[in-house]
C-alpha cells in the first residue's frame, strides 16, 4: 500500500546546510541508541517520532520528510551494520552524473559508468564494490524490488530524491529489509548532487554483532527442500519395500511449494541456540508428511482430478489405496518424531503440537465438507472460524514444532500461535479471492467461497432469500450479480487487509529479530499485491 503519509505532506525539503543536517542526524542518533526501537516501524510509527523531534528540537516542520528518514535510518542502522558488505545493494541514482560530459551507457540494470570522473558516481561506485556491495546506477525501485525477491540481498543503502526514497521505503518496507536512505542535496532531473561524506559513512558501516541473528531465507528454504530428494528420504525413513511405501515415496517426492518444512526450519533455525541439522531434517519431513497425507485426503473428498498439474492418487490408484497411502504418511510423520533423538520431553511437546493440529484440521474440513453436502452458506464468522481450524492450523504447527524444539520461550509461542492464525485465515481468504478473479472457481465448482459468506452479511433480509433459492439452484448468474452489485470482492479484499495488519501486529511483538524479520518478509512475498 502506498503510503498515506508522504501523500500528506506538503513539502519533500532536504536542509541546505550540511551543518543542519548533520545536526538533525546526530540528535535523532542519540535517542535511538538510548531507546534502542526494535525494527521494523512503519510509516505511521515514523511519522510519530517525527512529530515528537518537531515538537521537542522546534524543527521546521518542512522538514519532517527528512526526520522521518533520519528516523528509518537510525532505528535500521545497528542492523545494516551487521550485515556483511557482500550481502548489500548500493543503489545511486542516474541523475547524479554530469550530463555535459558523461558518456555512459545504458543495459536492463541501469547506466554503466565510464569512470570518467566528471562526478561523484564512479568514486562512490568503486569504493563500494571494492567492499563486496552490489552496487548500481538506476532509477526507481523495479531493480530493487527483484533482487529483494530473489534472496540475494540482506540490506539496501540508497541514494536518491525524497520522492524517489519514498517509493524505495515502500518497496523494502514491503518486505521488511534492513535499508538506509540517503536523500539527495540539490534535486531534479539532472546534474544533482549528494553528501558524499555521508554516503560513505553509511556504506562503510559494519560492526560485528552476535546478538543481530539475520535468516536467509534463500538457504533456508534450499536447506529445507533438499530433504524432498529419493536419496534423503530414503536414509531418513528406509527403502521402500511396499507398494504401499513407494506410492508413499512418490508423494512426498511431487511437487509443491513446501511452505510448511520451511516454516518449521525457520522456526527451529530462530531459536535454537545451536541447531541440529538432523534435528532439522526430521521435524520439516514430519510436518510435510502430515502435509501429504492431507492432500491426499482432500483431492478425495474433494473429487479432485489433479494436483500440481498431475492425476491425483485416487485417479491412479483408486480411493481405497490413496486412502490408506495417506494414513501411512500420517504414521510416518509421527514415527519420525517418536523415534528420533530429541529428549523424551521435546518427542512429547512436539506429538501435543502435531496431535491437536490434526484434530484441529480435521474438524475444520469436516465443516466445510458438511456445508456443501447440506447445501449452506456459513455466515462470515463460521466460514472465519473454518479457515482458523483447517488452514490456520497447518501454520501453527510448523511454527510451533520448530519454535518448541529450538527451545523458544513460552510468550513466543503465544504470538506464533495468534499470528498463524491470522495468516492461516489471510491465506484462504486470498486463496478464495484469486480463484473469483480466474474462473470464479470454488463458487462454480463447489460453491464454497469467503465471498458468498461476505455477500450474506451485506444482503438485506429479502434479498438473501433471493441469494439462497440462487444458490440451491446453481442459479450462478443470480449469485455473480449478487456479488458485483453489493462490490463483494472489494469488500473481501478489505477483509483480507485487515486479516494481514493483524498478523503483523503480531510480528511487532517478536523479540527475536531473525524471525521477526524473516517472517515480515514472508508475509511480504505471499501477499505483496495486498501490503
Amino acid at each position: 500500500m502506498e503510503s498515506k503519509i508522504f501523500k500528506s505532506l506538503f513539502t519533500l525539503d532536504v536542509p541546505v546546510e550540511k551543518v543542519k543536517r548533520g545536526q538533525i542526524r546526530a540528535t535523532i542518533e542519540a535517542h535511538f541508541v538510548k531507546s534502542q526501537v526494535m525494527p521494523p516501524v512503519n510509516h505511521d510509527g515514523l511519522f510519530r517520532y517525527a512529530s515528537f523531534f518537531i515538537e521537542q528540537e522546534r524543527w521546521e516542520e518542512r522538514y519532517r520528510a527528512f526526520i522521518m528518514v533520519c528516523c528509518g535510518n537510525a532505528i535500521w542502522r545497528t542492523v545494516v551494520g551487521a550485515i556483511p558488505y557482500n550481502r548489500r545493494i548500493f543503489l545511486l541514482p542516474q541523475c547524479l552524473r554530469n550530463t555535459s560530459y558523461c558518456k555512459a551507457e545504458q543495459d536492463d540494470l541501469g547506466l554503466l559508468c565510464g569512470e570518467c570522473g566528471n562526478c561523484s558516481i564512479s568514486g562512490l561506485l568503486r569504493e563500494a564494490e571494492n567492499l563486496g556491495y552490489v552496487a548500481l546506477v538506476t532509477e526507481g525501485t523495479t531493480i530493487t524490488t527483484r533482487l529483494i525477491e530473489s534472496g540475494k540481498v540482506d540490506a539496501v543503502i540508497g541514494v536518491g530524491c525524497m520522492e524517489v526514497l519514498q517509493k524505495m521505503f515502500a518497496s523494502v518496507s514491503k518486505y521488511s529489509i534492513p535499508g538506509i536512505g540517503i536523500p539527495l542535496t540539490s534535486c531534479g532531473c539532472v546534474d544533482t548532487t549528494a553528501d558524499s561524506d555521508w554516503i560513505k559513512q553509511e556504506i562503510y558501516n559494519f560492526h560485528e554483532d552476535s546478538s543481530i541473528r539475520l535468516l536467509n531465507l534463500n538457504y533456508l528454504k534450499n536447506k529445507s527442500s533438499s530433504i524432498f530428494g529419493e536419496e534423503q528420504l530414503v536414509r531418513m525413513m528406509g527403502i521402500a519395500k511396499s507398494k504401499t511405501e513407494v506410492i508413499g515415496f512418490e508423494s512426498l517426492l511431487s511437487g509443491g511449494q513446501r511452505l510448511r518444512p520451511f516454516l518449521t526450519a525457520l522456526a527451529y533455525e530462530a531459536f535454537a541456540v545451536e541447531p541440529d541439522p538432523a534435528v532439522l531434517n526430521v521435524l520439516s519431513l514430519s510436518v510435510e508428511c502430515f502435509h501429504k497425507a492431507s492432500l491426499i485426503h482432500d483431492d478425495i473428498e474433494d473429487n479432485d482430478d489433479t494436483r500440481y498439474g498431475v492425476e491425483t492418487l485416487h485417479n491412479q490408484h483408486g480411493v481405497p489405496v490413496a486412502i490408506n497411502v495417506g494414513d501411512y504418511l500420517i504414521g510416518e510423520g509421527y514415527r519420525l518424531i517418536s523415534e528420533s533423538s530429541l529428549p523424551a520431553e521435546m518427542i512429547r511437546d512436539g506429538i501435543k503440537i502435531i496431535s491437536r493440529g490434526h484434530r484441529t484440521l480435521t474438524i475444520g474440513q469436516g465443516a466445510e465438507l458438511i456445508s456443501i453436502q447440506s447445501n449452506q452458506i456459513l455466515s462470515l464468522n463460521d466460514m472465519l472460524e473454518l479457515f482458523e481450524n483447517k488452514t490456520s492450523a497447518a501454520f501453527k504447527v510448523s511454527l510451533l514444532l520448530g519454535a518448541t524444539i529450538g527451545g523458544a520461550p513460552k510468550e513466543m509461542l503465544e504470538i506464533l500461535s495468534d499470528f498463524s492464525r491470522h495468516i492461516g485465515i489471510a491465506y484462504q481468504i486470498k486463496d478464495d479471492i484469486s480463484d473469483y478473479e480466474g474462473h470464479k472457481g470454488d463458487i462454480a465448482i463447489r460453491k464454497f467461497s469467503i465471498l458468498l459468506s461476505v455477500l450474506i452479511e451485506k444482503l438485506p433480509q429479502a434479498e438473501k432469500e433471493i441469494l439462497l433459492k440462487a444458490y440451491k439452484s446453481d442459479d450462478l448468474d443470480i449469485l455473480y450479480n449478487l456479488i458485483d452489485f453489493y462490490q463483494i470482492h472489494d469488500a473481501s479484499k478489505e477483509l483480507l487487509i485487515s486479516t494481514l495488519n493483524d498478523a503483523r501486529s503480531c510480528l511487532d511483538n517478536i523479540s527475536n529479530m531473525g524471525l521477526k524479520l524473516a517472517l515480515y518478509e514472508i508475509l511480504g512475498k505471499i501477499f505483496k499485491e495486498y501490503l
